[in-house]
């Protein structure tokens, strides 16, 4: 065994070159592979941890009216979880889970704040989740004091070695007007990151049990998880579910029930659920294919470069089958090279996996819980995988090489002639560009739907203006449109329940669809002053604007109730208009949605452009409790106007949370995972690129060995260097516009089904698809080039000397 590693050992040494970029490109693509990988099962492992995880399904809330109409929801009934657990034996239990951004001081007098991640959970939290304590005192909620349970993490970093149970916390509160104080009860394990529940600490809560037969239990919505029975079908009782709901409560024959499993929470989230922690299972499916698109790229450069040189192993072939070695000793010890090759760069590839992972999880924005590592089950599998993929990618070599016969390799020699498999070559390269095209293109066109999606006009104007996030005014936002307004680079400003990126809406009504009355239509709401219109830049196209100055157009909630008013006027979209064109006009009662319209603007995207302008229509309010706040400024203005308002917030609201956004910046926050995805689908096209070129040059290098003597021949007899270098380049920029050609309507198929998540898209471009081909060709031909080049500037005496 040894004296066969000596000969493999010696064999990579003799061929120094070709084995330098072969374990390059193995490294590259091994590498990439276990990234990438560590990313996929990252996101695919989440919520399995949870012993339960097998039995934990969300509530979810279905609107239906039995044709087109949907609308899906991760809130339900508060009174309905409750209810289920004292009517069907199959629930063990429930809980209301959800987290939320905290902003918090560890001193009351501190003046710089910490941002944590709250779990907010009730009593039952610990029969559904695995909460793992350190420490603890009494955890039952008592009346007004909040008790939380923080994590390891939290502790040691912000406490030391000080033992924190009893201490108390701070909040900057949005709705409060003074600090909310936190009693540290519990230190736990910390909660794992591959969970959409993670969090630094766990504030609970008093056990609500409404009826849902009760007022407030068929009012009031919440996020409920429950915890089924073991072996519990969760279809089956899903249906059961329902026809107890709709037999129980036959007024509401419209709205569903459902099962959203734990384990899909994560990836498989399409719809409103107020959860921050969300992936995209799309994503994961594109990630996956990619991986193994570049460890395919990878193995066939081994392969190509296997091939190439069997030719010039014929005379070693031959003299071992001479001396006696049979074709199965000769296989072996081809796969024992391929072994060797694929173990040196499987160990600089591990070496570089490790160093990726710090900088892999500053780019995610969270630690990853997943290591290949750290489980001998996926390290297991991931050897076992290597060793297949090593044995494929050397099995055709070793045959073709052990197949030479000793007479037949001798003659081959003698004669100058060498066996070519040059179809089985071509067509490996034509594979490998054709990947490496169809990712740039994919590249280009996730480059294009991202600027077009910070780029397209959304309805109203972004440059200039700013939003303060939703706060209780407490009685003083009357004194702080005073001090505003006061400021000469404020153009307008206005109080608004709603903001850009908040949703569709403040509040949503069901009502017949004009357009087929046996179907119905979500018709959305924003409530906001009279001046919100013109703060926020919206375009008039009939009719009026909300004024102020106009009693009826801007009202309290308690006027509405107290003189009777059934008719609000409103302001509604143009396509809301023309939708319902046939049964209201301007300055004419509405009586399904309420409202009287005096005037319609353009249509704004209320929602990101994942989703398409819904109806909507917008009424005045005044005097507001809390919401939010929109401030027009001069353009140029925005970081004076910024400072300036800082300041006169310190003044009125001390203890109170400030939260000023560029809506600009807000807007573009949509879209992250696609900026995400364009800088990754960057990456990619960089390195299939370089492992296509890669393979490339090592196939010059050879091609160029081979045919000395005849590039010699040829410049004796007057050829010029760029003759010889287009002679030699040709055929690879040939096989790179088949290529180009191949990948093309892959791309197009693939990235048209890409684009169909969002509403507002672009169309791909035929230039894309020759850009991107025609790059492929400019790295082939530079490729190929370098070497050609030193080959055709070569001294023909020396290319000929042996002749």
């Amino acid at each position: 065994m040894m004296h066969n590693i000596k000969i493999a050992f010696r064999t990579l040494l003799k061929g120094r070159l070709y084995s330098a970029i072969s374990i390059l490109g193995l490294t590259l693509g091994i590498a990439s592979c276990l990234v990438i990988g560590t990313v996929v099962f990252d996101e695919l492992s989440y919520d399995k941890h949870w012993s339960h995880s097998a039995d934990l399904y969300r509530l979810l809330s279905i609107r239906q009216d039995g044709g087109d109409y949907t609308r899906k929801g991760g809130t339900v009934y508060a009174g309905l979880a409750p209810s289920l657990k004292q009517t069907f034996p199959e629930v063990v239990d429930y809980s209301e889970l959800y987290t939320a951004t905290a902003h918090l001081k560890i001193n009351k007098t501190d003046q710089l704040q910490l941002d944590a991640v709250i779990l907010h959970a009730d009593s039952s939290v610990h029969r559904l989740l695995d909460i793992e304590l350190i420490s603890q005192e009494d955890l039952t909620p008592a009346g007004d004091i909040k008790k939380i349970i923080i994590s390891q993490q939290f502790s040691e970093r912000y406490f030391n070695e000080k033992n924190p149970l009893g201490q108390r916390i701070y909040d900057v509160p949005n709705y409060d007007e003074k600090a909310n104080e936190y009693v540290i009860a519990g230190v736990m394990k910390d909660l794992p990151t591959n969970s959409h529940l993670r969090a630094d600490m766990i504030l609970l809560k008093e056990r609500k049990e409404l009826a849902l037969n009760e007022g407030l239990g068929s009012m009031m919505f919440a996020r409920h998880y429950i915890l089924l029975r073991e072996g519990t079908d969760p279809i089956a009782f899903q249906q059961k579910m329902n026809n107890w709901y709709r037999d129980s409560y036959s007024e509401d024959k419209t709205m569903q029930f459902a099962l959203q499993p734990m384990v899909d929470i994560y990836l498989k989230t399409d719809f409103s659920a107020y959860q921050p922690v969300k992936g995209n299972i799309q994503h994961s499916y594109i990630f996956s294919v990619v991986a193994v698109l570049l460890l395919l790229i990878a193995c066939i450069n081994y392969i190509n470069l296997s091939t190439a040189r069997a030719s010039s192993r014929i005379k070693d072939t031959g003299v071992h089958k001479i001396l006696g070695a049979s074709r199965r000793y000769i296989m072996t010890q081809s796969l024992l090279e391929s072994l060797f090759t694929f173990g040196i760069a499987a160990c600089l590839a591990i070496g570089c996996y490790q160093l990726a992972l710090p900088s892999l999880e500053r780019f995610i924005g969270h630690p990853l819980a997943f290591s290949f590592a750290a489980l001998w089950s996926y390290l297991s599998a991931a050897v076992l995988v290597f060793l297949l993929v090593c044995l494929f990618s050397g099995l055709y070599p070793a045959w073709l090489v052990s197949g030479f016969s000793a007479v037949g390799s001798i003659d081959h020699v003698l004669k100058g002639q060498h066996a070519r498999k040059g179809w089985l070559r071509q067509g490996l390269v034509v594979i490998q560009f054709a990947i490496a095209v169809a990712i740039l293109v994919s590249m280009l066109v996730v480059q294009q739907q991202v600027d077009f999606l910070k780029t397209k006009d959304v309805g109203f104007n972004t440059e200039g203006l700013l939003s303060i996030n939703h706060v209780s005014w407490d009685g003083k936002s009357t004194a702080l449109r005073v001090e505003l307004e006061k400021n000469p680079d404020i153009v307008s400003l206005s109080f608004s329940n709603w903001l850009p990126t908040d949703g569709a809406g403040t509040m949503v009504r069901t009502m017949e669809d004009p357009r087929n009355p046996n179907e119905q239509i979500d018709v959305w709401y924003i409530d906001a002053e009279p001046g919100m219109a013109k703060t926020l830049g919206l375009r008039l196209k009939e009719g009026r604007l909300l004024d102020s100055a106009m009693p009826g157009d801007a009202i309290t909630a308690n006027d509405f109730e107290a003189e009777g008013i059934t008719m609000r006027p409103c302001l509604m979209t143009a396509s809301t208009a023309h939708l319902f064109n046939q049964v209201v006009g301007l300055n004419e009662h509405f009586e399904q949605a309420q409202v009287m319209p005096v005037g319609i603007v353009a249509d704004f995207n209320s929602e990101s452009l994942h989703k398409e302008t819904v109806p909507t229509v917008i009424v005045g309010y005044r005097d507001p409790a809390y919401g939010a706040l929109l401030i027009r400024s001069r353009p140029g203005a925005e970081s004076r106007v910024m400072q300036s308002v800082a300041a006169t917030w310190k003044r009125l609201y001390p203890e109170k949370f400030f939260d000023i956004q560029l809506v600009k910046e807000t807007l573009a926050k949509q879209y992250q995972a696609e900026e995400k995805l364009r800088e990754l689908f960057g990456i990619f096209s960089l390195l299939t690129m370089l492992l296509a070129a890669l393979g490339v040059f090592g196939l010059i290098v050879h091609a160029t060995s081979l045919r000395t003597q005849e590039i010699g021949i040829r410049k004796v007899l007057g050829a010029t260097v760029t003759a010889i270098v287009a002679m030699l380049a040709k055929d690879f920029v040939k096989l790179v516009l088949l290529a180009a050609i191949i990948a093309s309507p892959i791309a197009w198929w693939t990235m048209n089904k890409w684009l169909e998540d969002f509403a507002y898209r672009i169309d791909i471009q035929w230039w894309v698809f020759v850009a991107a081909g025609f790059a492929a060709v400019v790295i082939a031909v530079l490729t190929v080039s370098w070497q050609a080049i030193r080959a055709a500037m070569a001294n023909p005496v020396d290319s000929l000397r042996n002749e």
